[in-house]
């Protein structure tokens, strides 16, 4: 053991001469977070101008429901802007507001009449995804006038209840937002780059300085040598995961609280899957850059085939076959449950074992060919 603390300080001593390199499992999910925060991160209001020709009670009415109506994260769907009628078709056709709904005149009358009223709506439908949300919200926010109209300004018996009721129900407590979802993929990719990159750096500058053939001569086990390699990197990749996690929680308030040890253990076993192989890779590689791009591109195409941008279980019929054989495909979305929900993964005990039998196996192997190789250097 005293020889495990012995190499183990030593390649700490070699990390801490070049710390700089290590930041390749930084670099690249900061990058990503910054991106896809920007992307999917923005307002998720529609904001609209509501031109209100009509006179009468109704008119104002919808013009309340819009406030009053919430979406499940608990914001408005619209930003309505009260702007005169030339004002806001000038912000419309400049492309400074989505939308411009229209009253007319007599739809208070219609619908004191029993008629059915109409509504024009301008939407600037440029993406079809936000036309499609602005359907949706537009549904509810009818309906949701249509109570009201019925409850507040009209008898019970002179306007009819509407032909549906809606009720939902949601498992979880909370609402989740696509970019919470991503930025927990960010964040195992951060775990799993860090790790990675650092025991390549270590063994690139030990295969560079001729280190390795003294392993090779080694008279003990080389895993004496190669685990403090591996423990070291794992380290270096939940500070990595630490660091990303706090710009995660600075920018969008999720923390996993007090289930931080079970998430950084599913990332850490994942990140041992992939440590083992970068280690094979430095002792390989004989030029740095062409081998930490390569590093680098494998971590995140991997993270966007094995469930980084959705979740995997709401889409398995769509998760390619190859996503299959890493350990970060089973293991993202029980990290997601921990840190966005702080619920316990009802997949817990067989996603702990798979990623133990992923990352058994692939130490065993890496460190066994790298062993090998090692003697024969030897």
């Amino acid at each position: 053991m005293r020889r495990f603390w012995i190499l183990l300080s030593t390649e700490l001593k070699a990390w801490r001469h070049d710390p700089i390199t290590a930041l390749g499992g930084f670099i690249a999910p900061a990058v990503m977070l910054v991106a896809f925060g920007l992307l999917f991160g923005g307002r998720l209001t529609f904001k609209i101008a509501l031109v209100n020709q009509d006179a009468g009670p109704y008119g104002a009415l919808l013009r309340q429901t819009f406030d009053e109506v919430l979406s499940p994260f608990g914001t408005s769907y619209y930003d309505v802007a009260d702007l005169p009628e030339d004002a806001a078709w000038r912000a419309y056709q400049t492309f400074r507001i989505d939308g411009v709904w229209v009253i007319p005149a007599d739809f208070s009358a219609r619908l004191a009449a029993g008629e059915g009223p109409t509504v024009a709506m301008h939407f600037m439908n440029y993406n079809d995804d936000r036309a499609k949300n602005h359907r949706i919200y537009a549904a509810e926010i009818l309906w949701r006038f249509y109570e009201k109209a019925r409850t507040e300004l009209r008898p019970p018996a002179e306007l009819p209840e509407p032909p549906l009721a809606l009720a939902e129900v949601y498992p979880l407590p909370v609402m989740i937002d696509w970019f919470p979802i991503i930025a927990v993929g960010i964040v195992l990719l951060s775990i799993t780059l860090g790790g990675m990159m650092n025991i390549f750096m270590l063994t690139y500058k030990e295969q560079v300085a001729r280190i390795t053939l003294e392993f090779g001569l080694a008279p003990r086990l080389l895993a004496w040598a190669l685990a403090p390699k591996a423990l070291l990197a794992l380290i270096m990749g939940w500070l990595t995961g630490i660091v990303v996690m706090g710009l995660v929680y600075l920018w969008i308030g999720i923390w996993p609280g007090r289930y931080l040890w079970a998430a950084w253990l599913l990332a850490g076993l994942v990140a041992l899957f992939w440590i083992a192989l970068a280690l094979l890779l430095g002792l390989r590689t004989r030029n740095y850059m062409p081998g930490a791009i390569a590093t680098i591109l494998t971590g995140v195409l991997v993270f966007f085939i094995s469930g980084g941008l959705s979740l995997v279980r709401a889409n398995v019929d769509r998760v390619i076959w190859l996503a299959w054989l890493f350990p970060n495909t089973y293991a993202v979305d029980p990290i997601r449950d921990l840190v966005l929900f702080h619920a316990w993964p009802a997949d817990w005990t067989i996603t702990l074992l798979r990623l133990i039998a992923f990352a058994g196996l692939s130490l065993a192997v890496g460190m066994g060919l790298a062993a090998r190789g090692l003697r024969r250097c030897g």
